[in-house]
């Protein structure tokens, strides 16, 4: 059994053009909806899932005058060029942002659960998490075009309740521009009595 949706660690957050951009659009909500002026002045961590479209989870510190606030923004990014949606936050302490931060590190560097590896792009577990990948963006999808897998642009694994793939795809759907998605994916693997 495959499942989908695991959250990524964004290593370069600092610098990634997009990260910036959500993480701006949701201190700009945030500030709307606490009344608050908030400006954002760090990004101390960034993670996203592949659903249909992107949610991405950012520990964000912010200046409020003189008084530094740290809050966790949930942020969903829609297939298409639809808006972006602050579907969350929440205010932390420094201590609660360090463990989210560190957590999220631990996470990406495989302390937790093992290395990854780079693996081929055509190895048949591959090609198959890939066309489970597509299918579940179509069936999460409002669209009557399937996605299709155009091609594997890259691919890893690592072994730990199952095997993790983290994949990145070229697809298509129906007369629309191909995309390029980040996929990350479980396959479970049946114990043995």
């Amino acid at each position: 059994m495959v499942t989908a949706g695991g959250h990524q660690k964004i290593a370069d957050h600092q610098n990634d053009a997009k990260v910036q951009e959500v993480a701006q659009f949701a201190v700009e909500q945030i500030a709307d909806k606490t009344g608050k002026h908030l400006d954002l002045v760090k990004i101390n961590s960034a993670q996203k899932q592949v659903v249909a479209g992107l949610n991405y989870v950012l520990v964000v510190e912010t200046a409020a005058g003189s008084t530094k606030e740290t809050y966790e923004a949930y942020v969903y990014e829609p297939l298409g060029n639809q808006p972006l949606k602050l579907t969350s936050h929440k205010q932390i302490d420094n201590e609660a942002a360090q463990r989210k931060t560190e957590e999220s590190s631990e996470r990406h560097s495989g302390a937790l659960l093992g290395g990854y590896r780079e693996v081929s792009t055509t190895d048949s577990e591959v090609t198959q998490a890939a066309q489970f990948a597509a299918e579940q963006l179509t069936s999460q999808s409002n669209s009557l075009s399937p996605f299709e897998v155009r091609e594997v642009l890259s691919a890893r694994s690592k072994v730990a309740a199952g095997k993790v793939f983290e994949l990145k795809l070229k697809l298509s759907q129906g007369n629309l521009p191909e995309q390029i998605v980040q996929a990350s994916l479980v396959v479970m693997i049946p114990k043995c009595h």
